[in-house]
């Protein structure tokens, strides 16, 4: 009705909605999360008058929140790049602690085992540098043991809060889909009136969501947010939540949705910080410790049993690997069978020379009928073990693998490394000081080889030669006693354990690097969520003032409307 009291009630029932909408605004200035709500008004329809259109008044179209899905799409990537680096940088950082620096770290413990064996050639005789010749081997192998200890400590921290954030990922999860199945209601009711609110709280759980693990988001067009691990297994579709599972398998961490695995997808978050950290520095630097520990083990025991002790005995093993008896062979290597394998493949792994051995795990994998090894980074060539004609394969540098394949399936995959654990099991033998073999050999009468004498340093001077010759890693096998040090074309006890601890803080570095950049870049994206969707207490001020004299403005015309009403009453008494 075009009157001036009905135009007035109008815009005084619009004007109260959007002085609501403004309280609810400065209420939630500190929300996290929240977006700037806004009233859109529009004039009714206008009436005609027999000369003209007359107003009607205003109407409430919608009230709507400050909002850009681009932005808010970004930031999700943006979050879970950042968290996936802030993980990594941090873990790097412990990480280089257990290792130490040049002076206190693993490394220093192989310098003062070799001087330590100098000291012992300089004087053979001395029982005092025998004894800290020992002490030094002990400590050598407990400074092992201490690191590689730390190191699957924090590997075990990994599985445990793993776990923990896969329930909170469920949480929110089964939250979002809550959400989704009030907002589709209200979406089937009217699309364009909307629960402003749980449209900002779904959001936010989505965020949180995506600093735990990198997820997709799809709009299904009638209200609902589906949520899925990269381009793999849905989490949330429209109100229902499938559940997320952690297990920090030997191989490494394992997630899957439902059963089914999405380990591979795992790119972002805390997450897939985890599984790039156990992959870049965990079971690096576990496996290239156990393999120097293996070099230094088999080395040093050779040359001990190639010597004599200071009573003219023939040497005995200084250090164990764990296979029990040290004169024997080293132990075996790693095996773990996939936990997605549906066969019970199995394979044993024989050490034939440790300085053989390369850096990084091998990854055999079972297509049918051959085994396929090969480098889990890509590198090198491939081998193949056919097992109905044989089942053992030496063609690995350092090992011998033989594949028990009675329960194999297609698609099996095992995981060889040689060196996983290895330097949490070296101890030393319990020799005594006269035991050391110091001395070399020479031939006697009889043509038996027995000690050069007690003052002789030839055997011990071996190892400590050893400290400065590339023995790690070698390409080739036999170059004999007699052979040029120089020959060796591997990395010295010393300087594969430098190079462990330079990977980690490379890794450390550049994970440093590039979190600065990812933070910089959500520093940016939330600087302009917050131009679009913050509340700015200025702004909101002045619009509590302006719709404060708008309504007293409309309240004066009601009441001028009252006024001519009961003139026109008091006119027809």
């Amino acid at each position: 009705m075009a009157d001036i009291l009905s135009n007035s009630v109008s815009g005084l029932l619009a004007v109260q909605r959007a002085l609501t909408t403004t309280g609810h605004n400065v209420s939630n200035a500190n929300t996290e999360g929240y977006s700037r709500q806004r009233v859109s008004m529009s004039a009714q329809v206008p009436q005609f008058m027999g000369n003209g259109y007359i107003g009607t008044g205003t109407k409430v179209d919608s009230i709507t929140r400050s909002f850009d899905q681009f932005v808010e799409s970004q930031l999700r990537d943006a979050t879970s790049d950042s968290s996936r680096l802030s993980y990594i940088e941090n873990f790097a950082s412990q990480v280089t602690g257990v290792l130490g620096d040049t002076e206190t770290g693993i490394a220093a413990s192989t310098d003062a085992f070799f001087n330590a064996a100098g000291d012992v050639a300089s004087n053979p005789t001395d029982i005092t540098s025998r004894q800290a010749f020992l002490n030094q081997a002990g400590a050598l192998a407990d400074h092992f043991n201490r690191v590689d200890a730390q190191l699957a400590q924090l590997d075990q921290g990994i599985g445990q809060q793993a776990e923990a954030i896969s329930r909170e990922i469920n949480t929110f999860a089964n939250e979002v889909a809550d959400l989704n199945d009030k907002i589709t209601t209200a979406y089937a009711q009217d699309p364009n009136a909307l629960p402003n609110d749980l449209l900002d709280r779904r959001d936010k759980l989505i965020t949180d969501i995506a600093e735990r693990i990198n997820v997709r988001v799809v709009d299904d067009g009638a209200g609902s947010l589906n949520l899925a691990v990269g381009t793999g297994q849905p989490l949330v579709t429209a109100n229902m939540a499938s559940q997320l599972t952690t297990t920090n398998a030997p191989g490494g961490l394992q997630v899957s949705i439902d059963g089914q695995s999405i380990t591979h997808r795992v790119t972002g978050g805390d997450l897939g910080g985890m599984i790039e950290a156990q992959e870049t520095l965990i079971q690096p630097l576990r496996s290239e410790l156990g393999r120097t520990a293996m070099v230094v083990a088999q080395e040093v025991n050779a040359i001990q049993k190639d010597g004599f002790d200071l009573n003219g005995d023939p040497g005995k093993a200084l250090f164990n690997v764990g296979q029990g008896d040290p004169n024997n062979d080293l132990m075996g290597g790693s095996v773990i069978a996939s936990p997605g394998n549906e066969g019970a493949a199995g394979a044993d792994v024989a050490i034939t020379d440790a300085t053989l051995l390369e850096s990084g795990r091998y990854v055999a994998r079972f297509d049918g009928s051959v085994w396929k090894i090969t480098k889990e980074d890509g590198s090198g060539a491939s081998t193949t073990v056919d097992p109905t004609s044989t089942s053992v394969t030496t063609d690995i540098p350092g090992m011998s693998i033989d594949f028990d394949s009675a329960g194999a399936k297609t698609g099996d995959r095992l995981f060889i490394d040689a060196g996983l654990g290895v330097a949490g099991r070296i101890t030393t033998t319990d020799l005594g000081p006269a035991e050391v073999a110091a001395a070399g050999s020479v031939v006697d009468s009889n043509g038996d080889s027995v000690s050069a004498g007690s003052r002789d340093n030839t055997n011990i001077q071996k190892i400590t030669e050893m400290g400065n010759q590339g023995v790690v890693g070698q390409s080739t096998s036999d170059f004999g006693a007699s052979a040029d040090p120089d020959a060796l074309d591997g990395e010295t006890i010393a300087g594969s354990l430098s190079s462990a601890v330079s990977q980690a803080g490379s890794v450390a570095r550049t994970a440093e690097l590039q979190g600065e950049s990812a933070r910089a870049a959500l520093d940016n994206l939330e600087a302009r969520k917050q131009s679009v969707s913050g509340v700015n207490l200025d702004e909101e001020a002045a619009k509590l003032l302006q719709y404060q004299q708008q309504y007293q403005a409309l309240a004066r015309s009601i009441s001028i409307a009252g006024e001519l009403f009961q003139s026109v009453l008091n006119a027809v008494r």
